[in-house]
């Protein structure tokens, strides 16, 4: 597959001075930027100011707000750049993971100091908390992942996945050893896992929780960093950290494998097929990929801004 490359100086000012179609919001540091433009042509906007800074953020994948810890006081919080700021009430201080929801309805958080996970449904407008005992396992996740509805939150553990429910429900679930990245389809309450050799997923996590092979890749190992689902349910993606994404077409059971020329972070989605594959957007490029199309977009660094932030 090709990678596209949008950098040119002129381009990248005049979507800075102009804004162009919103694209999506990108963490930097303690602040958050918008993004504007498309995918092959998009360039970081000023950072925005949203009266504190934060030390975690998660961007919903619907883009219209984030989740962000406050630097100082540790409180979680819902942003909505250039909007609102408002903590969520109910919910403990100092988290040091986040995750959304495939569609940004939920969200999950691992305060480790307490041993418990934290679900928040009803995002981004009413919020409400559940908390989940999770100290029995005596170790923080590698990997948490939380469904739209927060019924059921997932986390991967050194002892094994285990699903925690609504009614207080703590289940181990069957997977093949060697997980390294988990995340939920769109809407619904299946799990999609990876090791280094294969893509599974788990239909109808609490109920019948039917095992399945969704892609073999052990003839060809990868070194998976994270894995995301499409908004369409219809495209499974791995990322691996040497830089590889596996794409796999879920209603084919067929694969491409493309090179982003990065060690990406994550699968940070911005709707659709499209996903953000790399951390903050003040000194190095950001990479996108655009999962049906098979590519990789470029967007440059954010330009500096004269008597502000870099």
């Amino acid at each position: 597959m090709r990678t596209f490359i949008f950098s040119t100086f002129l381009c990248g000012t005049a979507f800075a001075q102009i804004g162009g179609p919103f694209l999506g919001y990108v963490p930097d540091g303690t602040r958050i930027r918008p993004m504007h433009g498309l995918p092959a042509a998009g360039a970081i906007g000023a950072s925005i100011d949203a009266g504190r800074d934060f030390s975690h953020i998660a961007i919903s994948p619907t883009q219209n707000f984030a989740i962000a810890i406050a630097a100082d006081s540790g409180e979680a919080m819902i942003v909505k750049p250039g909007v609102s700021l408002t903590t969520i009430k109910g919910a403990s201080t100092n988290p040091d993971v986040l995750a959304m929801s495939p569609r940004g309805t939920s969200a999950a958080l691992w305060f480790p100091l307490l041993g418990h996970l934290e679900a928040i449904s009803g995002l981004p407008d009413a919020p409400a908390v559940r908390s989940i005992d999770a100290a029995f396992l005596n170790a923080s996740p590698l990997a948490i992942a939380i469904s739209d509805d927060g019924q059921w939150a997932a986390g991967l553990f050194s002892a094994g996945v285990y699903a925690f429910g609504p009614n207080a429900e703590v289940i181990p679930l069957q997977t093949d050893p060697g997980v390294v990245a988990l995340a939920f389809f769109h809407n619904r309450h299946d799990l999609a896992l990876s090791t280094s050799t294969r893509v599974t997923s788990i239909a109808d996590v609490g109920g019948s929780m039917q095992p399945s092979v969704l892609y073999d890749f052990s003839a060809q190992p990868l070194s998976p960093r994270a894995i995301a689902i499409s908004f369409d349910n219809q495209r499974a993606i791995v990322a691996d950290a040497a830089g590889s994404l596996l794409n796999v077409a879920l209603a084919t059971g067929t694969a491409d494998l493309v090179d982003c020329g990065c060690s990406p972070t994550g699968l940070y989605s911005l709707g659709g097929a499209l996903f953000r594959l790399n951390g903050t957007a003040r000194r190095s490029e950001l990479k996108l990929f655009d999962a049906a199309a098979g590519a990789v977009w470029i967007v440059p660094p954010a330009l500096s801004e004269i008597g502000g932030r870099q």
